[in-house]
């Protein structure tokens, strides 16, 4: 069945699936390159040996450049799948195009595209809220329209949510395309070029939010003109499953090299920081003494190779359940980046449901940086199990909390356990943001298998947050001990921060307890 979708795998909102066109599957998360209908600087084959099964160009100007309707995949090279855009591009960047919602929809047909787009109303970045409202309602009314044109057993069918940087429109745009599933098989979201452009990547996230939130799961979603490797990640965590951009070929014709976090002038550069066939072969100065045609192809294709690399780290970060971690290992590659990242917090209860807490047989370990750990669904579960639904077996007098050092995984085989284990007693592991570890879970996933900063000091917040968590679970279950004891060593500097920090803030609640230093002959 023609745009039919299946879901593989899913970690965070994030999936690998793979969708049905009339020219096979198609796996994603997957970035379309774009491809000029009349000027190619790259070989359809050089896209194909890249590792790109599908392209997407324009069906506006192939309309006029290539005269008669001919078969798209002729006409371009490329013998595998090919989405046409309508032409809405040249409408927001020209104010017109000489074309109707009709004439695009039945060019697409003949021209036999896989993947093609009605003729919408982009809403761009404009600040005039009565355009935005326009835009919105024209692309929904050329949505309903398209009804009596539209082939959706023949090819899938693009329908585009617009509102731009008004969200209350984005979702209201979302909510009134998701009541025609029956006859878009894909939604594309609209007008995120300028924002990429200002580095606005807070935005677009809010943008994605507030489209894949109402959009059913059972359609992908692709955003539009967003194909630089920094936003890619974080746009497939919050659920986006196709890119297309011609970023790849901008950058080169500008002399501009990518890297999965940052993009250099060429002439800027020492060496080349990558080995993809490319690269292998030159260095700068051969590449700046090229012809510039020939000096665009090849950084072309090396652009090429990195949006490749990215996609392929993000489809095994989800396959492995680390895209969390990769998350968190990105954010620092641009200032932009980590504003963005930070607007997650506001995601995570949509977040978090849809992340499953084991991935497989083979249970990878959480890895913890900072406060922003705090934030993995991994974490945030087991914190909320704890909270809600744990209660101690028993109620001991004692309650000794202890460090988790490293290497004591699970920590009740550690030699401080086994000593400070007796009748009477409770003894609950910490370590920094994972909180509080009762004994009787400490052998479930994740609280023994995780790997945090150890030995130094930890930063403000993860001292906070951790102590904060401590300071919970015993005021919750004070009833239960006569006596609380938080242990801490010189082994792991960051235990004295956070265990002294949680006895303050215990007797700010009226709840007496000992902050001290282990010692052997306890």
């Amino acid at each position: 069945m023609i745009g039919l979708f299946e879901e593989k795998d899913v970690d965070l909102a994030a999936r690998i699936g793979r969708l049905k066109t009339p020219r096979g599957w198609l796996e994603t998360p997957a970035l379309l390159p774009v491809i000029d209908p009349a000027r190619q600087e790259v070989s359809p084959e050089e896209i194909i040996q890249a590792g790109f099964k599908a392209v997407i160009t324009n069906a506006y100007l192939a309309m006029k450049r290539l005269g008669k309707p001919v078969d798209i995949h002729e006409a371009i090279g490329f013998k595998g799948i090919v989405m046409t855009d309508s032409g809405a591009y040249q409408l927001l960047r020209y104010g017109r195009v000489e074309a109707t919602n009709k004439e695009i929809i039945e060019y697409e047909k003949r021209i036999n595209t896989d993947i093609a787009v009605i003729l919408d109303v982009p809403t761009g970045t404009t600040r005039d809220r009565r355009e935005a409202e326009e835009s919105v309602h024209e692309t929904l009314r050329r949505a309903r329209e398209a009804l009596q044109y539209i082939d959706p057993d023949k090819r899938v069918w693009t329908l585009p949510i617009q509102g731009g940087p008004f969200k209350d429109l984005v979702e209201y745009s979302a909510r009134e395309s998701a009541k025609l599933a029956e006859h878009y098989q894909l939604y594309a979201l609209g007008s995120p070029t300028v924002l990429l452009e200002r580095y606005s990547y807070s935005d677009i996230l809010d943008m994605i939010y507030t489209t894949r939130k109402i959009i059913p799961r059972s359609h992908p979603l692709h955003l539009f003109g967003a194909g630089h490797p920094m936003i890619i990640p974080f746009a497939v965590a919050l659920g986006v499953d196709l890119f297309d951009s011609a970023s790849y070929i901008l950058y080169a014709r500008d002399d501009r090299y990518m890297t999965p976090t940052k993009t250099y002038r060429l002439k800027n550069l020492p060496t080349l920081p990558c080995s993809c066939p490319i690269c292998i072969k030159h260095t700068p100065e051969d590449l700046m003494q090229l012809p510039k045609p020939e000096r665009t192809r090849l950084l072309a294709l090396h652009n090429l190779y990195v949006l490749r690399q990215v996609l392929n780290e993000v489809k095994t970060a989800i396959r492995e359940g680390r895209l969390w971690e990769l998350l968190e290992e990105r954010s620092k590659a641009h200032p932009s980046i980590y504003a963005a990242f930070k607007r997650y917090r506001k995601y995570m209860d949509y977040i978090e449901p849809l992340s499953p807490r084991i991935k497989s047989a083979i249970l990878r370990g959480v890895f913890i940086y900072d406060h922003h750990s705090a934030l993995n669904p991994k974490i945030r579960s087991h914190w909320n199990r704890v909270t809600k639904n744990y209660r101690p077996r028993k109620c001991p007098s004692e309650a000794h909390l202890i460090p988790i050092l490293p290497g004591e995984k699970p920590f009740t085989n550690s030699q401080m356990y086994r000593r400070l284990s007796k009748p009477g007693r409770h003894v609950i592991g910490y370590a920094p943001i994972i909180g509080p570890v009762p004994e009787e879970l400490a052998e479930t996933y994740p609280l023994s298998q995780f790997e945090a900063p150890y030995s130094d000091e930890v930063d403000e917040e993860t001292a906070r947050i951790t102590a904060a968590r401590l300071t919970d679970y015993i005021a919750t279950h004070q009833d239960c001990y006569e006596r609380i004891v938080i242990h801490y060593t010189e082994e792991a500097a960051w235990s004295r921060q956070i265990a002294c920090r949680a006895v303050e803030a215990l007797k700010e609640k009226g709840i007496e307890a000992t902050c001290t230093p282990y010692q052997q002959h306890q």
